[in-house]
């Protein structure tokens, strides 16, 4: 049985170096072995990259974008701010791919899969005519101090790729004033607290479109958006502003 344990605390170690290798030396990696999907850690087929078909046929979409009025993430935000409308790709749970997906974007440096699926939301978005006005999409800002750590922005890796189907600039317009703790075990009120007044809008920054999209991996209570929102909407009172998040919490 130990010996067992060993092997698959072996195996899991080797799958994540291939990952990260792969992500580093992407053009050299693919002539010598295949990729490995980011969800099942299977090979993936020729000329498929970051999810296997498989994987992806078993996403858990939202469909949210087609409620309308009705769209349940939308609805997270009545009564606090008035957004133009919100589009979350994937519902996330403790135990479906999603989860999976989040964790090796924010904490195992799969930056390859954040521009993935950023790439698969501006997609899908494109297709719906309730976003085609949005004009520029916006990152939540990291802390320095946090970045410097995790090695980049997840929200603007995300960012990348949405621009990279659909043309729209990335306006990294948004500052952190201070570092929070983290608020994944945070009721919403905490978390409402823990990221109050967080953000700001950089010296000197000016506001050249008139509807814009806060781009973020995850929604949950929507505290990080509302406070993203109110710091754009004090600085640039007249803009337009619209949600695109990977996943929400249900």
């Amino acid at each position: 049985m130990l010996k067992q344990k060993q092997n698959i605390g072996v195996k899991k170690v080797l799958v994540e170096l291939k990952h990260e290798f792969s992500d580093n030396f992407e053009g050299a990696v693919s002539l010598f072995y295949p990729f490995i999907c980011f969800v099942c850690d299977n090979d993936l087929p020729v000329g498929v990259k970051n999810v296997c078909p498989t994987c992806q046929s078993n996403f858990q979409r939202t469909y949210f974008e087609k409620m309308g009025e009705d769209n349940p993430a939308k609805k997270i935000f009545w009564g606090r701010i008035e957004v133009e409308n919100v589009f979350c790709l994937l519902t996330y749970s403790e135990d479906n791919s999603t989860k999976i997906i989040l964790n090796r974007i924010k904490y195992k440096k799969a930056q390859r899969l954040g521009v993935f699926m950023g790439e698969l939301l501006g997609k899908l978005m494109k297709e719906n005519h309730d976003y085609e006005d949005i004009e520029a999409v916006i990152p939540i800002p990291l802390h320095e101090k946090k970045e410097y750590i995790r090695g980049y922005n997840q929200s603007l890796t995300i960012c990348n790729g949405v621009s990279n189907t659909t043309n729209l600039p990335v306006y990294d317009v948004l500052r952190r004033r201070r570092h929070h703790e983290s608020q994944t075990t945070k009721n919403r009120f905490e978390r409402s607290d823990n990221v109050k007044d967080i953000f700001d809008v950089k010296k000197g920054k000016k506001m050249p479109y008139q509807h814009i999209a806060i781009v973020d991996d995850v929604l949950t209570t929507g505290s990080t958006v509302e406070s993203a929102y109110l710091a754009l909407k004090h600085y640039f009172p007249e803009i337009k502003i619209s949600v695109l998040t990977i996943a929400i919490a249900r």
